[in-house]
């Protein structure tokens, strides 16, 4: 399984899946996918599935806080979804939950 899947109508919200484990082994390429795909279309928003991720290093952490600014850059709305308790527990400790919208 690929770690990064992406969809969206021209003009609608990018939906960004990640699947699997994000790690310093594959983040650099997952985030130069979301980049190209992020400059190419323009979206007014980023969203971020996080569903089927089942590791996230400080790489992949990463990769979400990049993509944050990069969003952010083109005054895109950014959001992540769905993390496992894992994960979120992940983000709460580096206190990203407010920033990736998931404080409630």
């Amino acid at each position: 399984m690929e770690p990064v899947s992406m969809s969206a109508d021209p003009g609608r919200t990018l939906g960004v899946t990640l699947a699997g484990e994000i790690d310093f082994s594959n983040a650099a390429g997952v985030l130069d996918r979301i980049r190209v795909e992020v400059d190419a279309r323009r979206p007014p928003a980023v969203r971020v599935d996080l569903a089927a991720v089942t590791f996230l290093d400080s790489s992949g952490i990463g990769v979400l806080v990049n993509v944050m600014k990069l969003a952010q850059a083109r005054h895109a709305a950014f959001r992540v979804e769905h993390p496992n308790p894992k994960v979120r527990d992940q983000l709460r400790i580096t206190g990203l939950l407010t920033a990736f919208g998931l404080d409630t």
